[in-house]
């Protein structure tokens, strides 16, 4: 498998250049580089297999190419370790994805992205 390196001696693979990919086609996608987009838009299109998913992600994250919040759960642990429900669980809430100045930086370098953010 082939890899791309930036000036920035970042090393990208052809999984993770898909998956910054995918955050730019989101129907959510809609201020360019300011765009902070549903998880769901995401991972409804993306064509890497689950098991190797998130794994994906999980490196972009490590490389400080994006950032992932994650939904806010049923149950937490107050601080005193018992388990109690969380006020501000939301059945219909949902975690969300973009991209940092530093993955735009390196899309840039690679020549992969336009000046609104979209892949050529």
């Amino acid at each position: 498998m082939e890899t791309t390196k930036t000036t920035t001696a970042m090393y990208l693979t052809p999984l993770e250049l898909e998956a910054l990919q995918t955050i730019t086609c989101s129907d959510y996608y809609e201020n360019g580089r300011e765009s902070v987009v549903w998880d769901f838009s995401v991972y409804d299109i993306c064509s890497i297999p689950k098991r190797s998913r998130s794994g994906v992600y999980s490196s972009l994250v490590q490389k400080g190419l994006i950032v992932i919040t994650e939904k806010e759960k049923l149950y937490i642990t107050d601080g005193n370790g018992n388990k109690i429900r969380n006020k501000y669980y939301s059945k219909d809430d949902h975690g969300t994805i973009y991209i940092t100045e530093t993955g735009y930086a390196t899309l840039d370098q690679l020549g992969l992205i336009n000046e609104y953010g979209s892949f050529i």
